[in-house]
């Protein structure tokens, strides 16, 4: 029995194995491109797939004495159909290799934000505070009545004091409290002094030897100095009690209405008494003349005032 393969046959054959081929070569570059998306690709593979396809070979058995045909042994180079076989050592290697294990990629490092620290406003200094210091104190007695005086300096040059407190107290001459009194100074201009008097009554058969004055600093703020009334035709009058004398000038262009003005007697050695009065008016740029009261047994040689009035309308 003889077996006769037409070359249509054969020619199919081929086509089928080249399109077997092409499919597998299509299959194996969509999945190398599905591999990429999902894997990390190395320049140095440590394996890599080979996709080898397995040479088909038309080797039919013939049996016992059945001759092989020529055409099955035809060269590649005298067959057209035989030309397109492909060869057992075509092998299809992907382009890229492909590591079975993935990389991991490198994750930024987040820093915890630095909080700034809350730095709160500097505020403006304040210029250094010297203490008031009082200057002179003296008192004067006639019977039960007694008129104490002192004179308190603010050397600050740009702080104008308020509300300072004091205290005043009378001994005798054994150094007993014999009474204490306390008031308030309104105001004592930067760099200027302030005089206070105020006249007590003590009990009977009493009599002071000396007097101590404290102060309390009270409050202190950046000002201009206060405005300084003058005076003019001093005098002391004797008198039961005795009085001081004076004719005040303002020379501000406003009238000025109850203004305190202290008045303060003293001798050859220091204060010997002194007053208060409020003056009840002062016209602008005009005068006005007054008198204080003094409890004094003295005679003063002369006299001292003090009336200040703030410099702002």
């Amino acid at each position: 029995m003889r077996i006769h393969i037409s070359w249509k046959a054969l020619l199919a054959v081929v086509i089928f194995l080249m399109a077997v081929v092409l499919l597998l070569r299509f299959a194996s570059r969509l999945w190398t491109s599905e591999a990429q998306t999902g894997m990390t690709i190395s320049p140095a593979p440590t394996q890599s797939t080979a996709l080898t396809p397995v040479a088909a070979t038309l080797a039919p058995t013939n049996p016992p004495g059945v001759v092989t045909p020529s055409a099955l042994t035809t060269s590649p180079a005298s067959s057209p159909a035989a030309q397109a076989t492909p060869s057992s050592s075509d092998t299809l290697t992907p382009a890229v290799a492909i590591t079975d294990t993935p990389v991991p990629s490198p994750q930024p490092t987040l820093r915890p934000p630095t909080s700034t620290p809350f730095q709160p406003p500097t505020p403006e200094p304040t210029p250094a505070r010297n203490p008031l210091v009082v200057v002179a104190q003296g008192f004067g007695q006639r019977a039960a009545s007694v008129s104490y005086a002192f004179v308190v300096s603010n050397p600050n040059p740009d702080l104008l004091a308020q509300n300072v407190r004091y205290q005043v107290a009378a001994y005798n001459a054994d150094g007993i409290v014999l009474l204490t009194d306390t008031d308030t100074i309104a105001q004592i201009g930067p760099g200027q002094r302030m005089g206070a008097a105020k006249q007590v009554v003590l009990p009977s058969g009493l009599a002071i030897a000396r007097i101590e004055v404290l102060i309390r600093p009270g409050q202190f703020a950046q000002a201009p100095p206060l405005q300084e009334l003058p005076v003019s035709n001093t005098a002391f009058i004797q008198g039961d009690p005795p009085n001081i004398t004076a004719i005040l000038s303002n020379p501000l262009s406003r009238d000025l209405a109850n203004l305190r003005v202290v008045g303060i007697a003293y001798d050859d050695v220091g204060i010997i008494g002194g007053g208060t009065i409020e003056l009840p008016f002062a016209p602008a740029r005009g005068q006005a003349p007054f008198s204080i009261p003094v409890i004094t047994s003295q005679v003063a040689t002369r006299v001292e005032f003090f009336a200040q009035v703030s410099t702002a309308p």
